[in-house]
C-alpha cells in the first residue's frame, strides 16, 4: 500500500517536474530570441551614435537625420516613399 502511494506520488510530482521544466526551456528559447533582436537594434544604435561623435560627424548622415526629423528636403531632391 505504502509502496504503491510512493510510486504514484513521484509519478505526480514527476510528471509535473518535467512539464515545469518543458515550460522553462520554451520560455528559455523566447527569450533568446528576444535578446538577439535586442542585440541587433543596440548594434545598430551604436553605429549610428559612432557616425554622430564630435571627432568625426558623417555629414550626410547627420544631414539626412535633420531633414528627417525637421521635415525638410531641397528642390532638388527625389522622394521615395516605401511603407
Amino acid at each position: 500500500m505504502i509502496c504503491s502511494m510512493l510510486i504514484v506520488y513521484f509519478f505526480v510530482y514527476g510528471m509535473r517536474s518535467m512539464q515545469t521544466k518543458a515550460n522553462l526551456l520554451d520560455e528559455i528559447s523566447v527569450l533568446n530570441q528576444e535578446y538577439s533582436l535586442m542585440h541587433e537594434r543596440r548594434m545598430e544604435i551604436e553605429s549610428h551614435v559612432e557616425l554622430l561623435k564630435p571627432d568625426h560627424i558623417n555629414s550626410d548622415f547627420l544631414d539626412e537625420k535633420s531633414r528627417e526629423m525637421l521635415g525638410l528636403m531641397h528642390k532638388d531632391d527625389i522622394i521615395i516613399l516605401h511603407k
